[in-house]
């Protein structure tokens, strides 16, 4: 697999479980490619480097990996997650990230810069350039643009904001079309709105 086919593959399950998630793609991306050389060193199809920890059921694989203790890297073998699949894998990552209240901030992050800076913040690794490595990995390869197209525009992020707050949308799927029976809720809901001011 070459660095485009990487690409293409975690960003398309990365954009199709954004909204169930909410972890942007750039930075689902460049994990997955600072954590295996864009796919080409993972363990058993863990792109994310995901550790088995005591609560995990699936299979396991030990590996020699090298940590930073705080002062210096060392060398320790440790339990990783293994799957089936990389797509897997990536389901995997997004559910851990998505439903754990540890990333809960990452989640809620802006752009790919915090998003990163974040995660970093959280544990996700000990290597103290982390986020920076992800952030040169999203802006050298210009995965920015898989966030975009996920993302309100900023003009709108104003008026999408007061729509939520207001309940007129439930604030999901920012940029899907909508059909005529949401269209005509939402103006309901904004009528309703006006006419009880």
């Amino acid at each position: 697999m070459n660095k485009n086919q990487f690409i293409e593959i975690v960003g398309k399950v990365a954009k199709e479980n954004y909204h169930k998630y909410k972890i942007l793609p750039s930075l689902v991306i460049a994990q997955g490619a600072l954590e295996s050389a864009w796919g080409t060193k993972h363990i058993e199809n863990n792109i994310f480097g995901i550790k088995a920890g005591s609560t995990w059921k699936g299979k396991v694989a030990e590996r020699r990996t090298r940590e930073w203790d705080g002062t210096k890297y060392v060398t320790i073998v440790d339990k990783f997650r293994a799957y089936d699949s990389i797509e897997e894998s990536i389901m995997d990552y997004l559910k851990l990230l998505g439903t754990s209240k540890r990333y809960e901030r990452v989640k809620a992050a802006k752009d790919y810069r915090e998003a990163a800076r974040l995660i970093h913040e959280a544990g996700y690794a000990t290597d103290p350039k982390y986020a920076e490595k992800l952030i040169n990995i999203i802006e050298s390869n210009r995965l920015y643009e898989y966030d975009k197209a996920l993302l309100p525009s900023p003009w709108a992020e104003e008026a999408w904001n007061w729509a939520i707050r207001e309940n007129i949308t439930d604030g999901s799927n920012p940029k899907a079309y909508m059909t005529r029976e949401q269209g005509v809720t939402m103006l309901y809901r904004l009528a309703k709105k006006i006419t009880s001011l």
